[in-house]
């Protein structure tokens, strides 16, 4: 009964979002210049997109691109649809013609159609397979685990707050910020996954392992994923940061609602979603305090009579509203790219080969006509961000946009597949599917990407090898 009731709750709230969206597409089709059909099929494929997310067998991976991608793409037309606020981000040689708008939603139609065909078959291949073949539901536990519990967390907690320390001060991981140290042997590649989504992973799954054996307290341990969100996004100068690494642990309780609301109390709750809201508050004034006092200050950006806090403030009211829409990634890079005459495969290899090192100096930026470049390139690079929809433009052809976010929808249900099936951990899965899908919906440089898949599957076979070892015998209790 609880479970045809949930299903009965899905299904209208899924309806409703359809009656609604419906509702906006008609209220909004008089403001879009370009043809009434392009914008029709534009709204309905983003609306697929996220629609997609709600069939069981559920994805993080996919839920999490297909919410960048509505919002880096739906979420702009709309605003620009509405009150053409005009964009932050570089657009290149594009004019607000019908044509070009037309050409730019059909784009962006295509990439949701490419992301959308993996999880149909996917969703199919699941209704398919029968329910005796599944894997256990819960990964094993290592017997060292126990022993050295209180050890592991002292050791991890220690080195994250050492290394984020390092990071603020070396950048081995910052935005926009070059590395001020090279450490032997290509550590500071070892830092900046470890900053970037290492240690996230790693207490991803020391949480798990706490509530599989039952030791001490869920809402309690949650607070570990909170203190490393803060410290990484800080130590990076990253906003999202935050967001991605504590974030993903809400939509994996709440899609695990069932077998976890008996660890969280209404007051441990709303004490643990003070404490997120808290830290996400403190994340947000502590990054653009630090990027004040780092990118404006030496740049002679900030008056000498006014104080850096006083232009924290001032920047903080600027920009924080214009986040809530500009800070996603998606349309002003197809507007750039579609506006490109003569695309070709050509231009497209250059894209996807072209070397992060180049910086400024590349296909992209050009195209984009990038005007916030640094001034002091040996200390910092400041690049407008593509995403991969408008990489896969440079080709001058919608098929091969739907077959390359194709390819990426499937590297991303393959790579959660491959963990879920090796670690059985959600929360770990949720981490992993929101930082792999930022990573795809911010593409720039695909070899980057490439990089960072390599590293999230090296990381979950190193992890798996630990979770089923007996190396090490444990400590009496």
């Amino acid at each position: 009964m609880t479970k045809m009731r949930a299903s009965n709750g899905v299904r209208n709230a899924v309806w409703a979002c359809a009656f609604v969206c419906s509702g906006l597409t008609a209220l909004l089709m008089p403001s879009y210049p370009g043809s009434p059909a392009t914008f029709v099929v534009f709204n309905l494929s983003y609306f697929l997109l996220i629609g997609l997310a709600v069939p069981r067998p559920r994805m993080y991976g996919y839920t999490f691109l297909a919410a960048l991608l509505f919002l880096g793409f739906w979420l702009k037309v709309v605003v620009h649809s509405l009150w053409a606020p005009g964009f932050i981000e570089p657009v290149g040689n594009f004019i607000d013609t019908p044509q070009a708008w037309d050409a730019a939603l059909a784009a962006a139609s295509c990439g949701a159609l490419g992301v959308m065909l993996p999880r149909l078959i996917h969703l199919f291949a699941s209704r398919r397979a029968r329910a005796g073949r599944n894997p256990a539901p819960h990964g094993s536990v290592p017997a060292w685990y126990r022993g050295w519990r209180r050890w592991i967390w002292l050791a991890t907690m220690v080195s994250v707050a050492a290394l984020n320390l390092l990071n603020l001060h070396f950048a081995f991981y910052q935005v926009g910020v070059n590395p001020k140290l090279i450490l032997p042997a290509h550590l500071n590649v070892l830092a900046a996954w470890l900053v970037n989504g290492g240690f996230a992973l790693w207490i991803a799954m020391l949480v798990f392992w706490d509530l599989q054996i039952g030791v001490g307290s869920f809402a309690r341990n949650l607070l570990a994923p909170l203190a490393e969100a803060l410290l990484s996004s800080i130590s990076s100068m990253s906003r999202l940061m935050y967001l991605l690494h504590a974030g993903p642990y809400w939509i994996a309780i709440l899609e695990k609602w069932s077998s976890m609301r008996a660890l969280l109390t209404s007051r441990r709750l709303f004490r643990l979603m003070a404490a997120f809201a808290v830290a996400f508050g403190l994340s947000i004034l502590a990054v653009f305090w630090l990027r004040v006092s780092s990118y404006y200050a030496p740049a002679g950006n900030v008056a000498p009579e006014e104080p850096v806090g006083k232009h924290t403030q001032r920047t903080i009211r600027t920009q924080l509203p214009q986040l809530l829409v500009h800070r996603w990634v998606g349309l002003e890079g197809v507007l750039a790219v579609t506006s490109v005459p003569h695309r070709n495969g050509g231009l497209l290899i250059n894209a996807i080969t072209e070397n992060p090192k180049s910086g400024g100096n590349t296909l992209f930026q050009h195209v984009a006509k990038t005007n916030f470049l640094s001034t002091d390139p040996e200390k910092f690079t400041f690049l407008s961000n593509a995403g991969p929809v408008a990489i896969l433009a440079f080709a001058g052809s919608n098929p091969v946009i739907v077959l390359g976010m194709s390819l990426l929808a499937f590297s991303l249900l393959f790579t959660e597949w491959l963990a879920n099936r090796w670690l059985r951990n959600p929360l770990f899965l949720a981490v992993a599917g929101a930082g792999l899908a930022n990573v795809y919906s911010q593409m720039t440089f695909p070899y980057l990407s490439l990089v960072f898949l390599l590293q999230l599957w090296v990381a979950i076979a190193v992890l798996a090898t630990l979770q089923r070892g007996r190396a090490i015998t444990p400590a009496p209790d």
